[in-house]
């Protein structure tokens, strides 16, 4: 198994300091995820604890993800949040799916 380090630390940023955008998508993607039967929880109840039994990500920061279908390894790895992310590329319309704020703000 090939770990991305520099993607988990981003996802687990956006996690944190997001975009309404990016909580669009990610909230989209989380949807799809709650109904895949890949899903596990760790424990019984708690969406904290839900992680993808394909790539073994915990899924509340997987959605942050800065990859789409269009990345090398994809992003969701049975390809099921393609729709969405075409869907959320029309419409709006930015090279990349996350991007981090560009205001200063406290965080």
């Amino acid at each position: 198994m090939n770990i991305n380090f520099k993607e988990i630390i981003n996802a687990w940023y956006n996690v944190i300091v997001h975009t309404p955008e990016q909580k669009e998508l990610a909230d989209k993607r989380f949807s799809i995820c709650l109904e895949c039967p890949s899903k596990k929880e760790i424990f019984e109840g708690r969406e904290w604890s839900l992680k993808c039994g394909e790539c073994g990500c915990p899924l509340n920061a997987k959605v942050y993800t800065k990859m789409t279908y269009l990345s090398k390894k994809g992003s969701c790895p049975l390809n099921k949040w393609k729709e969405i992310e075409i869907e959320h590329s029309t419409k709006y319309p930015n090279p990349e799916v996350g991007t981090h704020k560009t205001k200063k703000t406290f965080i």
